[in-house]
């Protein structure tokens, strides 16, 4: 007989759906059947499987431990070590963490979610620091699997959620699908910019390139997309812009920016039209890829169940190194002559 007690990360999930990953090699007719004959238990007690599972339940499972192994595809001997990166990610990276969800900013170079088998990515790197942590154990990855709830390009630095739990995924998915959550990113575009833009546009997407086409007029192909850029500072090459994505399509910012006639300074599928002004920025602060980076996500004041510590708050990333040597080398201080100024409080990043 085996015992296990729900945790968390479970809580939430229907108690058949619970037990076909748990046992995936029985079939749900099985499952109900073993129900029937109460050889499997919902807090000591006959079950049908419709229950809501929620933390501390406990489920008996009268197996032996030869049929149980058989039916988890996990042999028994099993090691309890578990491998999913090379890498895990710093504790310096982690934004924010709750019971149900944490923040964790991706540098530039990283993936979110590997594309093929063999990649590492942000999402094996968090699953690796979990498990280095001891939140996550072989049997518990059998009920529910903590992911990524969004995704960066691989040259965007930035905050990526990521779900401890099935409360917490299916709360950040709502709410995301729902657009109720303010997400804005830093990007240094080419030029001066000195008006705020509330870019309602419309974008195409060609899959064999991998490149996005924005138009001003809806046509055959097109989803809308929603982008607010707003000047913070400039000089005379380049200005920094906050952006607020209403709508989050892949490489919205930076084909908008360059819609815009301010292409993202480094961005290497969507080039700046100054060729003097990306070789000096590449050859002056060795860029790599464009420069944006997802820094805040704001959140309302009611949020689904699972995101109730996030109700009201804000959540600021970290600021890339060359964010800061940029802003340092380049823009007008507080009380110079520019179009705006910027203020640099030190670790906590940038103020708007």
């Amino acid at each position: 007989m085996k015992e296990i007690t729900v945790q968390s990360q479970e809580e939430g999930r229907r108690f058949v759906r619970y037990l076909e990953r748990l046992l995936p090699n029985a079939g749900t007719g099985f499952l109900y059947k073993m129900l029937r004959k109460k050889n499997i238990t919902l807090n000591h007690a006959k079950a049908d499987g419709n229950e809501t599972l929620r933390a501390g339940d406990v489920i008996s499972v009268f197996f032996s431990d030869d049929t149980y192994a058989k039916m988890s595809g996990v042999p028994s001997d099993v090691t309890s070590e578990l491998h999913f990166s090379k890498n895990a990610v710093e504790d310096s990276s982690i934004v924010y963490e709750d019971e149900d969800l944490m923040a964790v900013f991706k540098p530039v170079g990283v993936l979110s979610q590997k594309a093929e088998a063999g990649d590492d990515s942000l999402n094996e790197m968090m699953l690796q620091y979990l498990a280095e942590r001891g939140d996550i154990t072989n049997e518990s990855l059998r009920a529910f699997t903590p992911g990524i709830c969004n995704r960066l390009d691989r040259n965007t630095a930035g905050i990526v959620w990521f779900a401890k739990t099935l409360r917490g995924a299916q709360g950040m998915a709502q709410i995301m699908r729902g657009r109720s959550v303010a997400k804005f990113y830093f990007a240094l575009v080419e030029g001066i910019m000195q008006k705020p833009v509330d870019a309602k546009l419309y974008l195409s997407k060609d899959e064999e390139s991998n490149t996005v086409k924005i138009f001003r007029e809806p046509s055959e192909g097109c989803v809308p997309v929603h982008t607010e850029v707003v000047p913070v500072v400039s000089n005379r090459r380049v200005t920094l812009v906050r952006v607020r994505l209403f709508t989050g399509k892949s490489h919205q910012i930076r084909s908008v920016c360059k819609f815009l006639g301010h292409p993202v300074i480094g961005d290497p599928k969507y080039l700046p039209t100054d060729a003097d002004t990306t070789a000096y920025f590449r050859s002056r602060y060795h860029l790599h890829g464009q420069q944006l980076f997802a820094y805040a996500y704001v959140f309302p004041e009611e949020l689904p169940e699972g995101l109730s510590e996030l109700a009201g708050e804000t959540v600021t990333g970290l600021v890339p190194d060359t964010f800061f040597e940029i802003m340092l080398g380049e823009f007008p201080k507080k009380g110079e002559d520019g179009y705006g100024y910027l203020e640099v409080p030190g670790s906590e990043g940038i103020v708007f």
